[in-house]
């Protein structure tokens, strides 16, 4: 599906704080990424637009993708880089009396330059439009921290939920994949036995055989029935497959947090190992360098004390 600027406006409108809205949002611009520069553009045009409210939704947005398309190149970063110090500004001046919400950017921003999403000379850029004379608590500071040290402990604060469990995550795809509409035969089968006249209003209006319009009113109800079943049943299956994708996407992070741990801690132990192996060395080198003692007993026993000084018989 091509870009379309509407589309997204809309998107954006019908946006809301939960996680998944952001993250399924995000990987909707992702996956548009060859349009960075429309996708920024009017998401700065509609920040400016919003409501105060919703201003703060709009950086937690752009906060996602910034940070999720890095892998996938740098499109959006640079995009952002270019709107973003008239938007911090914006959005600053807008919360003036909202210390909640300038807490909440100084953790996007925070974030950034502990990842180093931004060069620190664009962060203070950026900082430079907070309003003066607000400091961050302790507490803040503290929280801040604890948010920038792991991405997957970040959502699971928002979301208020620990890392999904693999089993849970398994059985839910399992669950999915078996149960998709998508691959109902059936359903498949009873589509194909729908009249075309169904579909063709222009057809209908050369009718004129009662009867058989009556028919055609009876295949026409039996189809619409039909349709809207499985309607209701694909709007399920998308809100099911969001909830898998948001879980999977959460189970990803903290698996790459789990590997960033594991290899802090065997670069650790390899370094430890190193250190015993040079002490292992230094103390073979050091024994070999030292007398033997087990050799003396091959030597031939001294002479006794008598056999020196005794004389010979006359």
């Amino acid at each position: 599906m091509s870009f379309n600027t509407g589309s997204f406006v809309g998107k954006l409108i019908e946006l809301n704080t939960s996680q998944q809205s952001i993250q399924t949002l995000s990987g909707w611009a992702i996956h548009h990424r060859r349009n960075a520069q429309q996708i920024v553009d009017v998401w700065f045009q509609q920040l400016t637009k919003s409501p105060k409210e919703r201003k703060l939704l709009f950086m937690f947005l752009s906060n996602d993708i910034i940070q999720n398309s890095k892998r996938k190149g740098n499109e959006f970063t640079q995009e952002f880089s270019r709107v973003l110090p008239d938007a911090l500004s914006h959005t600053f001046k807008s919360a003036i009396d909202d210390m909640k919400t300038i807490k909440q950017i100084d953790r996007i921003l925070d974030i950034w330059k502990e990842r180093e999403i931004f060069s620190n000379e664009f962060i203070e850029k950026l900082q430079s439009h907070r309003p003066k004379g607000l400091g961050k608590s302790e507490t803040d500071l503290v929280e801040t921290d604890h948010v920038l040290k792991s991405p997957s402990k970040r959502m699971r604060m928002s979301s208020g939920n620990e890392a999904p469990d693999p089993d849970t995550v398994i059985r839910s795809l399992i669950k999915l994949e078996r149960g998709s509409v998508l691959h109902d035969r059936s359903v498949k089968e009873k589509f194909s036995t729908i009249p075309n006249e169904v579909w063709n209003v222009q057809a209908v209006e050369k009718i004129t055989d009662r009867k058989r319009l009556e028919t055609l009113l009876h295949s026409v109800d039996n189809s619409y029935d039909l349709l809207s079943q499985y309607r209701i049943r694909l709007q399920t299956e998308f809100t099911e497959r969001n909830k898998v994708a948001a879980m999977l996407k959460e189970f990803v992070m903290h698996q790459k947090e789990q590997l960033r741990n594991v290899e802090t801690r065997l670069t650790e132990y390899q370094g430890k190992l190193q250190k015993v192996q040079a002490v292992r060395s230094q103390l073979q080198s050091h024994l070999n360098s030292l007398p033997d003692l087990s050799a003396s007993s091959a030597l031939e026993p001294l002479p006794e004390p008598g056999s020196l000084f005794g004389g010979t018989d006359e």
